[in-house]
């Protein structure tokens, strides 16, 4: 009797254990399944059926690269095969999923071995979460974070880069590449803001972070440096390249203003003046590039203005 008891009570166990591990398993707010050794769904969960659009029972027989993205498939399979031979009773990764509709699901995978006493392979115990929402909200946090970024070396007026945004950009290293450097000052913009008013002058400055970038090349570097200077930055452009550029902004610059008030409509003509440094090849930073083409800027305003030099 007392060996029919004991081996009555391991059965309620063992069935107390199998049951509690299938509500759990049923219950389980993440995915789950048990895949067999040959890569087929012997059974799955609401929640990981629900997770692929599909019913637990159309997902019974489907081998995991049915839903699997076709670009996950070998590293899944290399990680499956490598608990075949012995050499590890799990893994975890993350991998994409393929939705019943054909939508990309992110997912964390963890994949369990059950083996036999002599190590033979039954079956796989899957768990998996879902990580689209958390994926999103971290796309959605470092774009947030990027313009953040942009407000902070931006200038709120003319929407061209900063002194901040300028002074970081000083900071690259420029090698042996044919770089340039502009220091754009306006002429006469004192007179504007003196005789016209501020409200003109935010006007002027705004116009000239319109037409600035437009004489540029993409990819150049445009930064309101000060009140009515700015700078430029030609990667990759030598000084006759530099020199065109510079003739483009004093004439695009010394052209008419139209600057409207509240009353009327006023033209004023502003100017501006350019000052030039060049790499040539030279082992040099963009700071005493800088100072080179704050001194050519100088000599541009000491000879009359309107005009540009380039550092010696």
């Amino acid at each position: 009797m007392g060996v029919m008891q004991g081996a009555g009570m391991l059965e309620r166990e063992l069935r107390t254990s199998r049951q509690m591990f299938r509500a759990s398993f049923h219950a389980a707010a993440i995915g789950k399944a048990i895949i067999s050794v040959t890569g087929l769904c012997v059974e799955v969960n609401g929640a990981f059926a629900a997770m692929l659009g599909y019913s637990t029972g159309e997902m019974v027989g489907m081998h995991f690269s049915d839903f699997t993205h076709p670009h996950d498939i070998a590293a899944d399979l290399h990680l499956f095969e490598s608990v075949m031979r012995g050499e590890r009773d799990s893994y975890q990764m993350e991998k994409r999923y393929l939705h019943r509709d054909g939508a990309i699901l992110h997912v964390l995978l963890s994949a369990t071995v059950v083996r036999e006493e002599d190590g033979t392979p039954i079956q796989f115990i899957s768990e998996i979460v879902d990580l689209s929402e958390r994926r999103r909200v971290g796309l959605e946090l470092q774009e947030a974070n990027a313009k953040l970024r942009e407000l902070v070396v931006r200038d709120h007026l003319t929407g061209l880069y900063n002194r901040r945004g300028f002074e970081e950009m000083l900071a690259t290293p420029i090698g042996a590449r044919p770089v340039s450097l502009l220091l754009v000052d306006l002429d006469n913009f004192k007179r504007i803001n003196d005789g016209l008013g501020h409200t003109a002058g935010d006007l002027v400055l705004c116009e000239v972070g319109k037409r600035l970038p437009l004489q540029v090349r993409e990819g150049d570097y445009v930064a309101r440096v000060g009140g009515d200077e700015f700078g430029v930055i030609l990667f990759d452009a030598d000084s006759a390249q530099a020199k065109a550029i510079a003739r483009r902004i004093v004439t695009e610059l010394g052209s008419a203003f139209q600057i409207r008030g509240q009353i009327k409509e006023l033209q004023a003509y502003v100017g501006a003046s350019v000052g030039i440094a060049c790499s040539g090849g030279r082992a040099v930073t963009l700071h005493e590039m800088l100072i080179q083409a704050d001194a050519a800027l100088y000599v541009a305003k000491g000879a009359g203005r309107g005009r540009w030099s380039l550092a010696a």
